[in-house]
């Protein structure tokens, strides 16, 4: 038995909590117009603008800024200290680490909690939906995770940590990211 209520998670997804009919493989991907009009407007204007603004400085703040946002805010905020609690800071840090990772677009913070969860879930299971195993070519599988979401017929319940479901916090980045 795993306490979610620990700091490390050992095994497991204990945020995912599965009931007698929870399959992880039957449901359907449906277009999300908000989700592909977010994506296909940021990357048009990056394109255009960067075309036309180019220079070598902007390039420079581009990759600093980059670097910062994935780096510093998805990969060790969002990801190992936020979903897998996997080393200790202040929480300061924490929340300006997870802000950062905000900043990336995908979600907030309970929305990349809750798909990383359920995609970690999906794969330990015998049989798992497409769409959260990357079961097609990269091209394909890069469109419907940028344009799609998968509707489960019978998903896990999302059950977080009370540290962040009662985080007001976590719970403003979240409200400000879906805005």
């Amino acid at each position: 038995m795993i306490d979610i209520n620990k700091t490390v998670v050992i095994e497991g997804t204990p945020r995912m909590v599965e009931s007698g009919s929870t399959n992880a493989e039957k449901g359907r991907m449906v277009w999300s117009p908000l989700k592909s009009t977010w994506y296909l407007c940021h990357t048009s204007i990056a394109i255009v603008a960067g075309f036309l603004t180019f220079s070598w400085s902007a390039l420079l703040v581009f990759v600093l800024f980059t670097g910062i946002t994935l780096c510093l805010g998805h990969s060790l905020g969002m990801h190992r200290r936020f979903i897998h609690n996997s080393y200790e800071c202040p929480l300061w840090i924490e929340y300006l680490f997870v802000h950062f990772g905000v900043l990336v677009g995908m979600a907030g913070p309970l929305g990349m909690m809750h798909q990383h969860d359920l995609r970690d879930w999906a794969q330990r299971q015998a049989k798992c939906h497409a769409y959260l195993r990357h079961g097609y070519s990269l091209a394909r599988d890069g469109w419907q995770q940028l344009n799609c979401d998968l509707v489960l017929d019978n998903p896990p319940n999302f059950i977080p940590e009370p540290r962040v479901k009662n985080s007001k916090v976590y719970l403003l980045m979240e409200k400000a990211s879906s805005q």
